[in-house]
């Protein structure tokens, strides 16, 4: 008998605490941190922001763009010769530009749009390819033969604010999973950009002003106003980073 109603308890106790488990592994994983590239930005419901598209392979680096210097040619005086003659690339309006976006197939529309105000643009991919040994090289050989003197990679981050209970913004931290109530969601987006000069490899950082927007969203709109708000950035940021192109 005794054993008998240790076998339904185990059994009441198995069907309760399968429940939970499943709950809290939800809980886990809709709390679980995430960065969100500009390349990448879509909605998840299933696991939050960035899921990750059919295209999607990473991002590249600076090295990439710019090319890792050989060994033997990392000498003392080539470095001090380079930083002598180091000139910073400076744009005009109506120049030629290649237009590469980090991890994405084509530039976003919205930069080509912005860029395409100003510049001769040729959108260029920025998809990470298998083999990246000769790719900075190449990439300036190919430019130099469509008479592209500038080349533009940009990258981007969505994040959005840790809030406390008095509205006071504590941190800022990559975006989280979807799990969470009715909210207003509170989203910053920050690019930087590497502008190299094709015919002499000289290059320089751009690093515009963070852009910052807000929305309410609730459960059932949480996904479109989720986009609705990266799109807005997105907007803001490109225009940010063009007019720093043309700042100097």
């Amino acid at each position: 008998m005794n054993a008998r109603k240790l076998e339904r308890s185990e059994g009441y106790m198995n069907k309760l605490f399968c429940p939970l488990v499943c709950v809290s592994v939800l809980l886990l994983v809709g709390c679980e941190t995430r960065s969100r590239s500009i390349s990448n930005s879509g909605y998840d419901g299933a696991y939050g922001w960035g899921g990750g598209g059919p295209t999607y392979r990473g991002e590249l680096s600076e090295f990439d763009i710019l090319g890792a210097a050989p060994a033997q040619e990392a000498t003392q005086a080539n470095i001090v010769q380079a930083l002598e003659s180091a000139t910073a690339p400076t744009l005009k309006r109506g120049d030629k530009l290649i237009l590469i976006q980090s991890g994405a197939m084509v530039p976003d529309n919205d930069m080509m749009d912005a860029a395409g105000l100003s510049f001769s643009v040729a959108p260029f991919s920025g998809v990470p390819p298998a083999e990246k040994s000769s790719m900075a090289a190449s990439l300036r050989l190919r430019a130099a033969q469509g008479g592209y003197r500038y080349i533009l990679c940009y990258w981007g981050v969505l994040e959005t604010a840790q809030q406390d209970k008095e509205g006071k913004v504590v941190s800022w931290i990559p975006v989280v999973g979807s799990f969470v109530p009715d909210q207003k969601e509170q989203m910053r987006i920050r690019l930087k950009g590497l502008l190299v000069d094709v015919a002499t490899g000289n290059w320089k950082m751009l690093t515009p002003e963070a852009q910052s927007d807000a929305r309410f969203n609730s459960g059932k709109t949480r996904a479109e106003e989720d986009q609705k708000l990266v799109l807005a950035l997105k907007a803001k940021g490109y225009k940010s980073l063009v007019a720093e192109l043309l700042s100097e």
